[in-house]
């Protein structure tokens, strides 16, 4: 395997790219070493489980606790909404409301509404709103994730 090290001041934050012609063992120790960083633990009754950032369609305060969603299930974190955010914000988590993140990788469409507001419809099939004080902030996220996928390698 050849690996290839490349410092660049202009890139507005780290990355890692992995190419590959097929997965092999190796290649798939080296993923999951490096998601291993990208885990967040959730509780679900009396059980516990690693959650891959990548598995999170988005964040909701209720009560006070801060509840992971997933495609079909449901978890508590150990989090409130500014800790999650200052730790994964790179991971592409914006605020969308007083007590909602969404993972911006997990949008399937956005469709504008009345009085500035958005509506995101997730790939779960799931609709949030996006209130209107965070859209802005939302709109740049959004920019950047978009220029950063849409890179030349």
């Amino acid at each position: 395997m050849e690996i290839n090290y490349y410092e660049d001041p202009a890139l507005p934050g780290s990355r890692v790219d992995v190419y590959y012609r097929e997965q092999d063992a190796e290649v798939a120790g080296l993923i999951d070493f490096l998601e291993a960083g990208q885990v967040v633990i959730g509780k679900k009754e009396q059980s516990t489980k690693r959650i891959f950032l990548r598995d999170i369609f988005y964040l909701e305060i209720v009560d006070r606790h801060c509840f992971a969603y997933l495609e079909h299930e449901v978890f508590q974190i150990e989090y409130n909404l500014k800790q999650f955010l200052e730790k994964y914000w790179s991971g592409g988590f914006v605020q969308i409301g007083k007590s909602l993140v969404v993972n911006l990788h997990r949008i399937d469409r956005i469709r504008p509404d009345l009085n500035m507001r958005m509506h995101l419809l997730m790939e779960n099939k799931e609709e949030l709103v996006l209130n209107r004080a965070y859209r802005k902030n939302f709109m740049d996220c959004l920019k950047k994730v978009g220029r950063y996928q849409n890179e030349d390698h």
